[in-house]
């Protein structure tokens, strides 16, 4: 995983701890797109069990309209550098 980001309520005061969704942007290093599918499925479904919530999983690839990609772009925090960090999947 290269980056993780959270966007929409979940960064903002709008959040509500009992019934709000966790919005997640993920990008990968993963060229291939079978291993890239399987990366995905694996990862999306430990956030949900970490979070303890259901989670919108996009890509940064996914996001082809420009009105949503601002408004993400507004809202996103960067929550893991895979820079600077390591995880195991």
């Amino acid at each position: 995983m290269k980056n993780l980001y959270a966007f929409g309520s979940a960064t903002t005061d709008d959040f509500d701890e009992s019934s709000s969704d966790i919005d997640l942007l993920i990008e990968l290093e993963e060229d291939d797109p079978l291993e890239r599918g399987e990366k995905l499925l694996a990862i999306w479904d430990k956030l949900e069990e970490f979070f303890q919530r259901k989670v919108d999983l996009l890509t940064q690839s996914s996001l082809r309209n420009p009105i949503l990609k601002k408004n993400i772009d507004a809202t996103k925090v960067l929550i893991y550098d895979g820079k600077r960090q390591e995880v195991s999947l």
